[in-house]
């Protein structure tokens, strides 16, 4: 029984993550320009990020985000497709456009 007791004692120095909230962070030349909560977000929007040097339109879909429409000329970040995970980038380099989920 004790040792079952003592199985726990991680959880009070780590803590309990249940149910963590995964967050896209938006943001252009190292300023955060919108957060979107993508674990509570319903239903699918679109919005624009516009920059000195160029336009990306930003689509969330239930828990993913992707950028599907660019005015730059390799469109990188169109191809990278959506991205849901803790990690995931996507990047827009010549409009200095970062999305990272958190």
């Amino acid at each position: 029984m004790i040792l079952l007791l003592f199985s726990f004692l991680p959880l009070l120095f780590f803590g309990w993550n249940g149910n963590p909230v995964t967050r896209a962070v938006v943001s252009v030349d190292g300023e955060e320009v919108r957060t979107i909560a993508l674990t509570t977000h319903e239903g699918r929007g679109s919005f624009t990020v516009e920059t000195p040097d160029g336009r990306n339109t930003v689509t969330v879909d239930g828990h993913t985000i992707a950028v599907t429409e660019a005015d730059c000329h390799d469109k990188i970040c169109v191809k990278t497709g959506a991205i849901s995970k803790k990690g995931d980038v996507i990047a827009c380099l010549p409009h200095k456009l970062i999305i990272e989920i958190k």
